[in-house]
């Protein structure tokens, strides 16, 4: 039995051929890499999130230089015009962001007190005391319940004043004749006439082409569309709008006694005050009035 296997073995062993290995060709040495230094870590530099709502806050910051400007609305009854007039003004003024407003509402039947609210005034803290209780402001404007007026108007007035601390704009009077506003106290016209002399339209347009100016001096302006610096408050006492009785007497020996109007008194306390009340002649406002017809 082993033999036979042997047989079978060796003839199995003779059948098989074996291909021939292929002979592969030596590989090239390979140069050895240079060691790189490895490289410092950078930690890095801690930073400080900025949420987005803070972002946005920072963003709408108020600018630097604003100005606080005071809108004195005295009255409670304002016009359709009016109400169409402010809002258009006072939502573009906000949009401009130069200039921080607070607007001082007054109503009542004395017309002297209810221009001294508006200077935010309290006759309980006495004869010494300034406008809102001292806290600053820059200008305080005064706008009539009857005026009708843009915002290039108000934004020129607010401008205005830095040139001059006292600036009105101008509007027509209820006799459709005159200006709101007086040059001088001309006590000989005052005497022909029981009033003192206002200003024309034609006289202004006289002014300008003879002068070349804007600014009218006057001595006397209607409060309707005014603007006032602080300083000149700092340099008037209260309660500034006392009313005084004007005196003169006439030619033949008359004694003419006059109650002022409590526009008049403050006009007159701001000029002896050593203030110059300026007209601009490039503002000219509606001024809203019944007509009979």
């Amino acid at each position: 039995m082993s033999d036979d296997n042997s047989v079978v073995d060796t003839a199995v062993a003779t059948n098989v051929s074996v291909e021939p290995v292929e002979a592969v060709e030596p590989v090239e040495a390979v140069e050895p890499v240079e060691t790189v230094e490895p490289v410092e870590t950078v930690e890095p530099e801690a930073t400080t999130a900025v949420p987005a709502t803070e972002a946005a806050q920072a963003a709408q910051a108020t600018p630097p230089n604003v100005k606080k400007i005071v809108f004195a609305l005295p009255g409670d009854n304002f016009s359709s015009k009016f109400l169409i007039s402010w809002t258009a003004t006072i939502s573009k003024l906000w949009e401009t962001r130069k200039y921080d407003i607070m607007i001082s509402p007054a109503t009542g039947s004395f017309v002297p007190f209810v221009r001294m609210t508006t200077l935010g005034l309290d006759v309980l803290r006495g004869q010494d005391q300034k406008p809102f209780n001292g806290q600053p402001f820059d200008v305080w404007i005064t706008i009539d319940s009857d005026i009708v007026f843009t915002y290039e108007q108000v934004e020129k007035l607010i401008e205005a004043t830095e040139e001059h601390p006292v600036v009105a704009g101008m509007y027509r009077m209820a006799d459709l004749t005159n200006y709101a506003f007086v040059k001088d106290w001309d006590t000989t016209y005052f005497k022909a006439n029981g009033t003192f002399k206002f200003i024309k339209p034609e006289d202004i347009e006289v002014w300008k082409k003879e002068t070349e100016f804007k600014y009218y001096p006057v001595v006397y302006s209607g409060m309707g569309f005014m603007a006032i610096r602080k300083e000149v408050f700092d340099n008037i006492k209260y309660p500034y709008f006392d009313s005084e009785i004007a005196t003169i007497e006439a030619d033949d020996g008359t004694v003419i006694r006059d109650i002022c109007s409590e526009d008049v008194s403050f006009c007159k306390k701001i000029t002896q005050a050593g203030y110059q009340i300026m007209v601009n002649t490039d503002i000219r406002v509606g001024h809203i009035k019944s007509l009979v017809i």
